[in-house]
């Protein structure tokens, strides 16, 4: 059953499927609702939710979109697993019902490793010898000791857009996209993230990256590159509230 948190917040006409959509899309991330529940009629939630019927039917065609239900004429409203939902659930589950979710934060910072790895190697395998060079340009800025950190760290995020921009896929630089957004809600741009990190360290592998990237030496850019992003990930993690535990 779907019960209303106390009524919905005063919202206009327009806004009120939205309102409806958080509150079960946040049930169903915290586990109230489980793979397989059946939500009541359409009806029945409109009472519980204290909301017409048409601002429910919208609001679960939002979470169809987003597979967090099964709509079928004759079977009713199935709850789907979260393992099923599309990509465009990532910034509600990093931060269901406001507070950080430090599993799933932990998991896209891993993501972001994955995927900026294998945009530099199909970088170096693809991109033509100016685009390497504007890539390298920006890391040497990066490298500036006197660069402040934040301008530091913003470059850093910046330079996985660069490498998906030329690694000759749109997929991916479409997927990077999201991941920025997604990262930089993470907290990976935040003044705790800044205080933990080893700025001198950084700095000498950005150099040596670089290095790499001009020789076109994918196993040691690769090399690099994964040893900047764990620290990174390591200090974003420890400037998180509460800290989660890296090794």
């Amino acid at each position: 059953m779907v019960k209303a948190e106390g009524p919905l917040p005063h919202a206009t006409r327009s806004l009120l499927p939205d309102a409806v959509a958080r509150q079960i899309q946040s049930k169903i991330l915290d586990g109230t609702l489980r793979a397989g529940d059946r939500l009541p009629p359409e009806r029945e939630l409109a009472q519980q939710l204290g909301v017409n019927r048409s601002s429910v039917r919208e609001a679960l065609k939002k979470l169809e979109q987003l597979r967090l239900v099964a709509i079928q004429q004759g079977s009713g409203i199935r709850v789907q697993s979260p393992d099923e939902a599309s990509f465009d659930l990532v910034g509600a589950m990093l931060f269901p019902s406001g507070r950080p979710n430090l599993t799933r934060i932990a998991d896209l910072l891993e993501l972001r490793e994955i995927l900026f790895g294998g945009s530099m190697r199909l970088a170096l395998e693809r991109a033509s010898g100016g685009e390497i060079e504007e890539v390298v340009g920006q890391l040497h800025r990066a490298a500036d000791p006197d660069l402040p950190d934040e301008d530091f760290v913003q470059a850093l995020s910046g330079l996985q857009h660069a490498l998906a921009c030329i690694s000759g896929n749109r997929i991916l630089v479409m997927l990077s996209n999201s991941l920025g957004r997604f990262t930089s809600q993470a907290g990976f741009r935040s003044a705790n993230t800044l205080v933990a990190l080893d700025r001198r360290l950084l700095v000498s592998l950005a150099r040596r990256l670089a290095v790499a990237m001009e020789a076109r030496d994918v196993e040691r850019a690769q090399g690099f590159l994964m040893d900047i992003l764990r620290r990174v990930t390591r200090a974003t993690l420890k400037g998180l509230d509460p800290p989660i535990a890296t090794a």
